[in-house]
């Protein structure tokens, strides 16, 4: 650490390049705002799990409620971890971080919501940094919180900057993102803020900047790059899973295509980096020969000719309990099945060694600096 970019490349202090290749570990922006798992496993055997992979990175998304709540979380959703009891949510979270970091696992923050629960929806009213309930002066503060919290810890590398930007209605009126359009939903606009807010306070960070349309549409960047002050530190992100607009039985070639023009275009032209920060898929189905139909052949095919980092969705056996945004509407419970997590149902070993095998062929990098 500090991580940096180099061209196309993620790069560490040395300039050799790091091929981020990580998980999702969820919950901190659900309804109780702590990650998931902690009644069943203690954090520190979970984070030696997660390295015995050979993930060399963990996602951590949470909610800017989270960051604001006061009160000690319940016994039970810390059964595995006696010693947080009567800790807060945030100090839950600041656990986690240095669980996973003591494993020497680069951590990325990541606001997934503003209020708690499930997300995505163009009808969530959380698809901006801001909505009735959280002005944007809020989520810039709360950013600045947390680069203070973990600026002494190098391992916290990166800050992902808000999940899959989308659609929203604000004050009755319906908002869509834009990108270097100068309007109140500027989202390159609003990374630079925020990202420059964020060096201030450390200036090693990655900000993470991630597409339009779910994640799924960095077209902007041609004509409108993230313009930070201290330089080489933007990443940008895609999100992608087989309902991502892609049709059935679409050819590798296609799927390839249609990558590279959405976003893999800044890969090829060594503009930035792409980090895939969330993809996944039933893991029970991709363990059986041909599971996962054409798009699980045709991302791993991606990831690997254009050596693209990624974050798979997700660790998570179970949910936590997770409602509608701005909502009492559960739409999982806790302790629910995850269709998409690797680990079995206790949280104690991996439940899908053949998911997990596949990613280790996608972790080493490829090309690069020092490769």
């Amino acid at each position: 650490m500090p991580l940096s970019t180099s061209g196309r490349f993620i790069i560490d202090r040395n300039g050799k390049r790091i091929r981020l290749a990580g998980v999702n570990w969820y919950g901190a922006s659900e309804d109780m705002g702590v990650p998931a798992g902690l009644d069943r496993v203690g954090r520190g055997t979970l984070a030696g799990l997660i390295a015995a992979q050979g993930f060399n990175s963990v996602r951590l998304p949470f909610s800017v409620w989270m960051t604001e709540q006061t009160a000690p979380m319940p016994r039970q959703v810390l059964a595995a971890n006696r010693d947080l009891d009567g800790k807060t949510p945030l100090e839950v979270y600041d656990a986690c971080v240095k669980a996973l970091t003591d494993q020497g696992l680069i951590v990325i923050p990541n606001v997934h919501l503003l209020d708690f629960g499930w997300c995505c929806a163009n009808n969530d009213t959380n698809g901006l940094w801001f909505n009735d309930r959280w002005p944007a002066a809020k989520f810039t503060s709360i950013w600045r919180d947390i680069a203070r919290r973990y600026a002494s810890n190098p391992l916290v590398a990166a800050m992902d900057i808000k999940n899959e930007p989308r659609h929203a209605t604000v004050g009755g009126s319906a908002l869509g993102p834009g990108w270097g359009n100068a309007t109140q939903t500027d989202f390159a606009a609003m990374y630079a803020t925020v990202g420059n807010l964020l060096h201030q306070v450390d200036p090693g960070l990655l900000i993470i900047c991630e597409g339009l349309n779910y994640a799924g549409d960095l077209t902007g960047v041609a004509s409108h790059r993230v313009q930070l002050t201290e330089p080489n530190k933007v990443v940008y992100s895609m999100h992608d899973y087989s309902w991502s607009n892609h049709p059935n039985g679409q050819s590798q070639a296609a799927y390839i295509q249609q990558m590279t023009a959405n976003g893999g275009y800044l890969l090829n032209q060594g503009i930035a980096p792409v980090w895939v920060g969330e993809f996944g898929d039933n893991a029970s189905a991709l363990s059986s020969p041909g599971g996962g139909g054409s798009w699980w052949a045709n991302i791993q095919g991606w990831l690997k000719e254009a050596d693209v980092d990624w974050c798979w969705w997700a660790l998570n056996p179970t949910h936590g309990q997770s409602s509608t945004p701005g909502t009492s509407t559960i739409q999982n419970y806790w302790g629910a099945p995850e269709p998409y997590g690797l680990l079995t149902l206790d949280w104690t070993s991996v439940g899908y060694p053949a998911v997990i095998t596949m990613l280790q062929a996608l972790m080493q990098p490829g090309t690069g600096p020092g490769i």
